[in-house]
């Protein structure tokens, strides 16, 4: 830059405060003391051999990754082991080497190898199965004991019902009887009732319906004709009258039950000849019916 009137003198240097610290370093660089240089650790190296002596050569054989592993088994074995294969006739070339070491009792002995040798040939059965084959034997004795009370016990309600039944049935027949005892009488002259009576056991029909029925039918309810006269017309006029004076002097007037021969008496005073003897069959018939029934009833 020049100088000229307008710039009478130059301007005045800067401060260089870099330089006062350069001088700074370099005194102090001739102040310290000097270091020395350590050296580097280098580990000793054994000396190299000397060569052996004769013509020996080192030679290396490089393989392939795919012709190594044809070479080498290159799976992890260790994790799984490889069982080892039982060669049967190694056991028993083993088995006759160690046969007086074997102790003839215990687990692994004779008595052991002779009992499992033996359930093999015998074809094996397992001692539970035993259990459960002696287990299941005692279940069906069992249930054929329970079978057989449930039978005995159905048995004897059956013979109680059947004792219960034979009493109501022999009470039935005996109250049937003593009905039959009374209705008839005397068996060898039964009563014969006057009016009909559908309640009553032997004889329902009565003496009076009978008489109506041969009337109008001039035969008996049993289809039968024992009859003399061509007409029965007098039949039910004459029982009537037997009905309403019966017996000496009225004694039996208007009387609903009397016996065989008190009837064949009364019907004899009130009729004649061949109505008689109709009317004599007529009772002959009642007499007849109620004895079988009474005979049906009591047997």
């Amino acid at each position: 830059m020049a100088y000229g009137a307008s710039s009478p003198s130059p301007p005045p240097p800067r401060k260089n405060s870099s330089g006062r610290k350069s001088v700074k370093r370099k005194i102090a660089r001739a102040t310290r003391r000097p270091t020395t240089m350590r050296k580097p650790f280098v580990e000793e190296v054994e000396p190299t051999p000397t060569p052996i002596l004769g013509d020996i050569k080192f030679q290396k054989t490089i393989y392939s990754q795919n012709h190594f592993r044809k070479k080498v088994d290159v799976s992890i074995s260790e994790l799984k082991p490889k069982e080892e294969e039982i060669d049967v006739a190694k056991f028993f070339n083993d088995y006759h080497k160690i046969f007086f070491d074997i102790p003839q009792q215990g687990i692994n002995s004779h008595s052991t190898l002779i009992k499992e040798s033996m359930d093999f040939v015998n074809d094996y059965v397992d001692f539970k199965d035993e259990q459960i084959a002696d287990l299941e034997l005692q279940i069906e004795a069992l249930n054929q004991q329970i079978i057989d009370l449930q039978t005995a016990a159905i048995d004897e309600g059956e013979s109680i019902e059947e004792d219960l039944e034979a009493q109501q049935e022999a009470a039935e027949a005996a109250a049937l009887k003593a009905e039959a005892d009374a209705e008839i009488g005397n068996v060898n002259d039964p009563n014969i009732y006057w009016s009909e009576n559908n309640n009553r056991l032997l004889f329902p029909l009565g003496l009076k319906k009978t008489a109506q029925f041969a009337e109008d039918n001039e035969r008996l309810p049993d289809n039968s004709d024992p009859f003399e006269e061509n007409s029965q017309k007098q039949l039910r006029k004459d029982t009537g009258q037997a009905y309403e004076k019966g017996g000496p002097s009225g004694a039996r007037e208007n009387q609903e039950i009397r016996t065989y021969s008190e009837w064949k008496t009364d019907t004899e005073k009130r009729s004649s000849g061949g109505e008689t003897r109709d009317i004599k069959h007529m009772l002959d018939y009642i007499r007849a019916v109620t004895i079988a029934n009474y005979n049906s009833i009591t047997s």
